[in-house]
């Protein structure tokens, strides 16, 4: 992890697999007047995930790796293996500011996961430690957002790639070609591993 800047992103997930959509809302949160560095943290066991079978963690890392390498200001980390399960984003803050008591964190989400912020574990909580950015134009969202919330978020432009991991999966178990949707790397690690030669309940 750098030590040398302040305003730190955190754009946290599963990653099963990173995909040509997270490379892209990345590549928003940096092009902002936010942050310095955006962290890419791998969730090894998301607690909405626990029943669905998942790739094997270190091969989800090493394709968030390989997909970010050419990104500048991007530190991929598998920070949140050191935490207890599943892994709550509240832990992780609290962890991360713990360790880096100066710097300013954003967590860093997607307009879904905004309208669905006030299901997760200890929310409140959360704003505590980091203000929310929001890959989303505010149009679509704001008036629908309560004034508390509102005070803890700031959004980002964002073109939005229909993209996702479930699709990659679905695709891959029919036997359907990825190019295109994934970063060349990564497909090759899909194809080299037989990642998602089953069906994905999801």
């Amino acid at each position: 992890m750098s030590i040398q800047q302040n305003s730190i992103g955190l754009l946290g997930g599963s990653f099963d697999p990173v995909h040509n959509g997270h490379l892209s809302i990345a590549e928003s949160f940096l092009e902002s007047d936010f942050l310095d560095e955006l962290w890419v943290l791998l969730t090894p066991d998301p607690p909405h995930k626990t029943d669905k079978p998942q790739a094997d963690k270190q091969l989800r890392l090493k394709m968030l790796e390989t997909a970010f390498k050419d990104i500048d200001n991007i530190i991929v980390s598998d920070i949140e293996k050191q935490l207890p399960k599943p892994s709550y984003t509240i832990q992780t803050l609290k962890f991360l500011k713990d360790k880096y008591p100066n710097y300013t964190f954003y967590l860093c989400i997607g307009g879904d996961s905004l309208r669905d912020f006030k299901k997760w574990k200890d929310w409140r909580n959360i704003l505590d430690h980091a203000d929310l950015l929001v890959a989303q134009r505010p149009s679509a969202v704001i008036s629908k957002i309560d004034k508390f919330l509102r005070n803890h978020i700031h959004f980002v432009d964002h073109e939005p790639i229909e993209v996702s991991s479930t699709m990659i999966r679905d695709t891959v178990a029919n036997g359907g070609d990825i190019s295109g949707l994934v970063p060349s790397s990564v497909k090759y690690i899909i194809d080299k591993q037989q990642l998602y030669r089953g069906k994905h309940d999801e």
